[in-house]
């Protein structure tokens, strides 16, 4: 980990999975595998998934740790490629988990974050792809209302730190006003 801490993925250890290491993982693992024309984080995308889901505290959480296992060396495989590596997606699942139960957050709420989750993605792929038209058909309507400006590493691991500590410490959602403070979304139709 970026603190000098050893991390086993097979062998997770709870107190390893602070903020810092989340924050710092998530900020460098990059969406769409890397293929996107500029960088864009899990650790962005995390925090407009919470933007995105109701203001409930316990959501917002779910929401903000919902992709946690790919701070921690193991990215995301798309959905096609998860039977041919169980034991792969074993050791996200149980590390997701861990996450989860570290910061008291209820893993049943994944129904509630996942139109979240998929509204996210269809900003992402107006907002990140090009000539876009031909795959993910089956998307909610994007917003007009919420822009994506994607933002480097560090840029990324502050927000991601500073949405967690909003939302995990003061238990204040992330909201719209907050996030037009903050870099990284362009927010229109704000009162």
């Amino acid at each position: 980990l970026a603190d000098g801490k050893m991390f086993a993925p097979l062998a997770p250890e709870p107190e390893h999975m602070g903020p810092g290491a989340l924050a710092c993982g998530l900020a460098n693992a990059c969406r769409f595998g890397g293929q996107t024309r500029r960088y864009y984080s899990v650790a962005q995308h995390s925090v407009l998934v919470a933007l995105l889901a109701p203001d409930a505290i316990e959501v917002q959480r779910y929401a903000l740790l919902h992709d946690a296992e790919e701070a921690f060396g193991l990215p995301d495989l798309p959905t096609p490629m998860k039977p041919f590596f169980p034991q792969f997606v074993e050791a996200q699942g149980r590390i997701g988990l861990m996450v989860l139960k570290r910061y008291g957050v209820d893993p049943g709420l994944k129904r509630l974050v996942k139109p979240y989750d998929a509204l996210a993605l269809a900003i992402e792929k107006r907002d990140l792809k090009e000539a876009s038209a031909g795959y993910l058909h089956d998307l909610p309507a994007a917003p007009g209302d919420v822009r994506i400006r994607p933002l480097t590493p560090r840029p990324a691991e502050r927000l991601f730190r500073a949405a967690m500590a909003r939302v995990f410490d003061a238990e204040r959602p992330v909201d719209r006003a907050w996030l037009s403070a903050q870099a990284g979304f362009d927010l229109r139709g704000i009162a």
